[in-house]
């Protein structure tokens, strides 16, 4: 019991409580914004859905709803502390196979059902909440109010401080109880928009099983580029500075006898040396470009602009430094697409621009080439979407024939810090 009592007396104490309050008191304005915004703009769209304004106003409505659900899970997150996963907006698709596939997204119909009980649930919470919240704040501080005007309280109007002590003494802990009312109502509502503005649990495990088969085509990637790495410095580096040994073991064998062929032996050795140093620098550039760890992903990604055979601008590169797995996943997502233009694009140009937006950062790298670029052929694109995916973020390929590739990644930048 003590410890029950511990508890409804530290509400007002922890953080949360206030929060969750905010929450709660926010609901019923803005469930009449949303419920106002829904009645109209489905009334006026099915009246003049003959018209092509109908269905305009339906195809704002289904944005607007959509644009709710995205203000709630914010509201979820900030208040409530509830991290929704958001939906998959597909700004990559073109606007009517974008509105499709929104339609079939079950996330879109369970945040209309959010949006639109919003208003009635609002009713309850301000009830409960802001209604009850007000009385007993009101006999907490009966004794005050008091001063300035009387105080009536289910039909007992009090009129002195003296009359209102047992007000205060009734208040206290209905505020409290209040307080600790509205945490409950706060779980409940992080209950239900979790269920309807997240994904659906089918769509979880489709995603956990995406990104174990992903996980595994990475573990054998490494696997290959591991062997790749061995054979290389079997058959160059290692080959080359063998090569080395065996030069300055017959310069050393003459340096007293004939010092010129020794000299020369030694000059050979040199040349060697930097082959072999070149090689290394090259095979370490493979694995993770020393530019990119020194200076950062613009000088990087200029670089690669630099060494494409077309002429390639960079823009939008953030000023800070971002997390470094997100730094080498879109370096080497430029460097696989510009190294697609050069074998296949037959471009006259080509673009990569940065955007953070939303705590995510979009890379976009696109080329005027021949298009129809298949992102299912080969290895290289699916390395890049696992990659990707890997930090939780989305690759996307828009190559229609004729008119150029486009590739799309975008990797959230929080946990990665």
């Amino acid at each position: 019991m003590s410890v029950w009592l511990s508890r409804l007396a530290a509400a007002p104490l922890r953080r949360r409580t206030w929060l969750n309050l905010a929450y709660v008191l926010l609901a019923f304005p803005t469930g009449v914004a949303y419920f106002i915004v829904l009645v109209l703009g489905i009334s006026l769209g099915a009246a003049l859905a003959v018209v092509v304004v109908g269905i305009g106003i339906l195809l704002a409505t289904l944005a607007a709803w959509r644009a709710m659900a995205a203000l709630e899970r914010g509201l979820a997150r900030g208040l409530l502390g509830v991290a929704i996963a958001l939906p998959d907006d597909r700004r990559d698709v073109p606007g009517v196979e974008r509105v499709r596939l929104w339609l079939r997204d079950p996330v879109t119909w369970k945040s209309l059902v959010f949006v639109a009980l919003k208003f009635p649930l609002g009713i309850v919470s301000i009830a409960a909440t802001g209604i009850l919240g007000f009385v007993a704040l009101v006999m907490a501080f009966a004794p005050i109010i008091v001063l300035s005007t009387p105080v009536t309280i289910f039909g007992w109007m009090v009129t002195s401080s003296g009359q209102a002590l047992p007000l205060t003494l009734i208040g206290i802990p209905a505020v409290l109880v209040v307080l600790n009312l509205t945490n409950g109502l706060a779980w409940l509502w992080a209950l239900f928009a979790r269920v309807m503005l997240g994904p659906s649990t089918a769509a979880l495990h489709e995603r956990v099983h995406d990104l174990r088969d992903a996980r595994a085509r990475i573990i054998a990637a490494a696997d290959a580029e591991r062997r790749r790495i061995e054979r290389d410095l079997h058959d160059g580096a290692q080959q080359r500075l063998v090569a080395l040994s065996l030069t300055l073991g017959m310069a050393e064998s003459r340096l007293a006898s004939d010092p010129p062929a020794a000299a020369s032996l030694i000059a050979e050795a040199r040349e060697e040396a930097a082959l072999a140093v070149k090689e290394l620098r090259e095979l370490a550039g493979g694995i993770h470009p020393a530019l990119l760890s020194e200076r950062g992903l613009g000088p990087a990604l200029e670089a690669l602009a630099a060494r494409a055979p077309v002429p390639t601008t960079v823009d939008g590169v953030p000023e800070r430094r971002l997390p470094a797995p997100v730094e080498s996943a879109v370096y080497f997502v430029t460097a696989e697409s510009l190294t697609n233009v050069a074998k296949y694009a037959g471009a006259m140009s080509a673009g990569v621009s940065l955007g953070v937006e939303h705590g995510r950062l979009r890379l976009i790298v696109r080329d005027d080439g021949a298009g129809g670029a298949d992102p299912g052929a080969g290895s290289g694109l699916r390395g890049l979407r696992d990659r990707v995916e890997a930090l939780d973020g989305e690759l996307h390929v828009d190559s229609p024939p004729g008119l150029g590739t486009t590739v799309i990644a975008e990797i959230p930048l929080g946990g990665h810090a």
